[in-house]
């Protein structure tokens, strides 16, 4: 009975051992090498847009993360790589689309202003023609 015992136990720490090393080596999984490359290029694809203009606060926060991602990548902290490559890639999109909804509203405003003096003079060169 005393042997039965101690070969349960053994069967469970084994088993313990086995679900710990199954949930570590799940965690630390593959580089995320792609989700990295394309968090990197949406940095790059901010910065050569209006985005330092417009967008300065995500753009920088795009960077942060970025920079983090990599340094998890080279600390084998896969899974935090991964989080943060994919923070960093939609704050890259949404510095690189703020960017251009402000540069588009900045163009409107423009239209709207050089509209309105066109239509001013139109009004005066119809009243001098009467």
């Amino acid at each position: 009975m005393i042997r039965n015992s101690a070969i349960l136990l053994n069967w469970r720490n084994l088993s313990l051992v086995c679900g710990v090393l199954a949930v570590g080596g799940c965690s630390a999984g593959h580089p995320p090498t792609a989700t990295v490359a394309q968090a990197e290029l949406a940095v790059q694809e901010a910065e050569q847009s209006k985005a330092p203009e417009y967008a300065a606060g995500e753009l920088n926060m795009a960077r942060e993360k970025f920079d983090r991602a990599k340094r998890a990548m080279d600390a084998e902290e896969y899974d935090r790589a991964r989080r943060l490559a994919e923070e960093a890639l939609v704050d890259a999109q949404l510095a690189e689309t703020k960017a251009e909804t402000e540069s588009t509203r900045n163009t409107a405003q423009e239209l709207r202003k050089t509209i309105n003096s066109l239509r001013g003079e139109a009004e005066r060169q119809s009243r001098n023609d009467y």
